[in-house]
């Protein structure tokens, strides 16, 4: 068990998204409520964006909380879209800067795509129109999600991943690259490339068979204790990464009040992790 002061167990929450992707919260927020809710190793891992990572790095110093870089990038391969989380990256690495924003835009790409099928559909929307539009990111999501509101296609941004299900868009169509280059950008700067929230992605029923494929594209570690984890996924991580040496991670996967997760709400004991020598 690790304590803090006055015996206190301290956590990890390594799984924390801010408003410079999807998130709600501002970093400040994100280090007081950790602070709060005595997590004491922290990583902010937005998608495809490295700002609220080196801005968290920053604002730990001095407080007595441990922060590591971070970041959760889009991968596909195996006919399923992929998250990795990059731990320990170096943030001012140009080629990985390049890489990390290369992986942005083929994210926002899937948003375009879609409001080009929409608009031929007859939709009220036009791609021109939501290149100029803007939103309140403080209020968490992306874009396309409050510019569906605005147009009235749903009641509420948060609805707005019902278009997606209505014109059978997903994120296979931008062609992000596969599992083993993601990990060797994360690595060649410096950092250990984790398969997020397995359990998640991958159908129960194919996480035998797939998890062992993607893991033997050079991956360092699983997340093992994620929210929608069932005991038996969990397991089957465990067992995977104790069996082979490889790094256990655990997060929460916290998008302040656009989600419901809360930062550390596994309550995840640091010592129950597998860092190696990223802390």
């Amino acid at each position: 068990m690790n304590c803090g002061r006055r015996g206190i167990t301290m956590y990890a929450d390594l799984h924390i998204h801010s408003w410079y992707s999807d998130g709600t919260m501002t970093v400040d927020e994100i280090v007081e409520q950790a602070r709060a809710r005595q997590v004491s190793l922290i990583a902010v891992t937005d998608h495809n964006q490295l700002a609220g990572s080196r801005e968290c790095l920053q604002k730990t110093r001095g407080t007595g909380i441990r922060c590591l870089s971070g970041v959760e990038l889009d991968a596909q391969d195996f006919g399923i879209n992929f998250h990795i989380l990059g731990y320990g990256v170096d943030l001012e690495n140009g080629q990985f800067q390049e890489f990390v924003e290369a992986n942005r835009l083929r994210l926002e790409r899937v948003n375009e795509l879609l409001i080009e099928k929409m608009e031929h559909a007859g939709e009220p929307v036009s791609l021109d129109e939501y290149r100029q539009f803007s939103y309140d990111r403080r209020l968490g999501g992306w874009k396309a999600l409050h510019y569906f509101a605005a147009k009235d296609l749903v009641a509420d941004f948060k609805q707005g991943f019902l278009m997606y299900a209505r014109y059978h868009h997903d994120y296979c169509c931008v062609g992000f690259p596969p599992v083993r280059e993601v990990v060797r950008q994360i690595q060649a700067a410096k950092g250990k490339a984790i398969l997020a929230h397995p359990g998640k992605v991958i159908p129960a029923a194919k996480l035998s068979e797939v998890l062992p494929a993607v893991m033997a594209e050079g991956l360092d570690g699983i997340e093992c204790w994620y929210p929608s984890h069932d005991a038996g996924t969990t397991q089957i991580c465990v067992n995977y990464c104790r069996e082979r040496d490889l790094m256990m991670t655990a997060g929460a996967d916290c998008h302040g009040s656009f989600e419901t997760t809360q930062i550390g709400q596994l309550e995840t004991p640091i010592a129950q992790l597998v860092l190696k020598d990223r802390i």
